[in-house]
C-alpha cells in the first residue's frame, strides 16, 4: 500500500497543499483560512465540495461580509460566530464579531507531519476581536477514504469566553440525493419563503418548505429550480452521526455528541445566489456547538452557546468517511 501523497501546487493563485490517500484527496489553502477547497473520492471520482460558479477566491481585509465577497464553497470553519454580531457578554461586550467568523480571513498556519504512511495537517488561528487560540489537525492514513478532524480552542484570555462553532462544509448536491439525519433530531429551522422569513421550533427532518412552485418535499432532493431554502439547527444530539447519500456513494460524518452536541443543516435549492446571479444548489451539512448563526442570539435567546473558563482548552472531533 502506497503512502499518503502530500503535494504543494497552486489554485487561483494561492499556494494549495494537497493530501491524498489513494481513496480520497483533500485540497487545503491556507491563506484562505486553511479552507478546504476539494473533497474528492478517489475511487469514483465524485467531488464532494461546492464550488461557487462565479466568485473567484481573494484576500479580503478583516471585517468584510463573507456573503458578499468571498462565499466561493468548499469547506471553512466559523468560530466564535457564523454571522456578524456584536459579543453579547462582558468583559468584551459590544466587541465586532465579523460575518463567518474570524478564521476565513485569515492565513492557518500549517504544520505537516508524515510517519507510518500517514499524514497529520495541523492549522492554527488566532483570536482578533477576542482572546483564543483555534486549531485543527486533519489525519489521513494510507489506502483509507476516512478524514479525521481533530479541534481544540485555548482561551487566552483573563475571563470567560462565549463561543459557538460550526463546521461549515458547502457539499454538491444533486436531484434524487438523500440527507440522513437520526430519526429523534429535533431542530430550529428558518424558512426563507416567498412571502418572507419563517422562524419556526420543533422541526423534524424530512420535512416539506415552500418553493417557488408550490410545496418541496425533502425526503429526497428536489430539481435545481425548486426554489426552497431553509437553515436547520438541532437541539442536543443523543446520537452523532449525518449522511448524504449519492447514487454511486456516500459521505457519512460521525462525531461523539458528549463533546460535539449539534448538526446544522443549510439547504438552498434554486432560492437565490447571494452575489446577485442564478440562484445557488448546494447543501451545507455542519456539525456544530451552539445554536443560531448568530452568538449573540445563541447567548440571548437560545441558550446553546459554549462558555470557556480563562486559561481553559476544550477539544472535540469529527470523522468524514466516503462510502462506495
Amino acid at each position: 500500500m502506497r503512502d499518503v501523497v502530500v503535494t504543494r501546487g497552486n489554485v487561483e493563485g494561492f499556494e494549495a497543499l494537497e493530501a491524498d490517500t489513494g481513496a480520497l484527496a483533500v485540497s487545503i489553502v491556507p491563506e484562505l483560512g486553511g479552507k478546504l477547497g476539494s473533497l474528492r473520492d478517489g475511487r469514483s471520482g465524485r467531488e464532494w465540495l461546492w464550488r461557487h460558479p462565479r466568485l473567484a477566491y481573494r484576500r479580503v481585509p478583516h471585517g468584510a461580509v463573507y456573503t458578499a465577497v468571498a462565499d466561493t464553497g468548499g469547506w471553512d470553519e466559523c468560530f466564535p460566530s457564523v454571522s456578524a454580531c456584536a459579543y453579547p457578554s462582558p468583559p468584551w461586550q459590544g466587541a465586532a464579531v465579523q460575518d463567518h467568523g474570524e478564521l476565513w480571513g485569515q492565513t492557518a498556519a500549517l504544520a505537516i507531519e508524515q510517519a507510518d504512511g500517514g499524514v497529520s495537517i495541523g492549522a492554527r488561528w488566532h483570536g482578533i476581536a477576542l482572546p483564543y487560540t483555534f486549531e485543527r489537525t486533519i489525519r489521513l492514513a494510507a489506502g483509507s477514504a476516512r478524514m479525521r478532524l481533530e479541534y481544540a480552542v485555548a482561551n487566552t484570555g483573563d475571563a470567560p469566553l462565549r463561543w459557538i462553532w460550526s463546521a461549515h462544509p458547502l457539499l454538491a448536491i444533486e436531484p434524487g440525493m438523500r440527507l440522513l439525519l437520526p430519526a429523534a433530531a429535533r431542530f430550529h429551522g428558518v424558512r426563507f419563503t416567498p412571502g418572507g422569513v419563517l422562524h419556526e421550533r420543533g422541526l423534524s427532518f424530512p420535512l416539506s418548505v415552500p418553493g417557488r412552485a408550490g410545496v418541496v418535499d425533502l425526503t429526497a432532493l428536489p430539481e435545481r429550480n425548486a426554489g426552497a431554502a431553509i437553515k436547520l439547527w438541532s437541539e442536543p444530539l443523543a446520537e452523532g452521526w449525518a449522511a448524504l447519500r449519492a447514487h454511486d456513494g456516500e459521505l457519512r460524518m460521525r462525531w461523539d455528541a458528549a463533546l460535539l452536541p449539534q448538526v446544522a443543516v443549510w439547504l438552498n435549492l434554486g432560492a437565490f445566489g447571494l452575489d446577485g446571479g442564478a440562484p445557488y444548489y448546494n447543501l451545507g451539512l455542519e456539525p456544530c456547538i451552539g445554536a443560531q448563526d448568530s452568538l449573540a442570539d445563541a447567548v440571548t435567546a437560545y441558550n446553546l452557546f459554549e462558555e470557556l473558563p480563562a486559561g481553559a482548552r476544550r477539544t472535540w472531533w469529527l470523522e468524514v468517511e466516503l462510502n462506495v
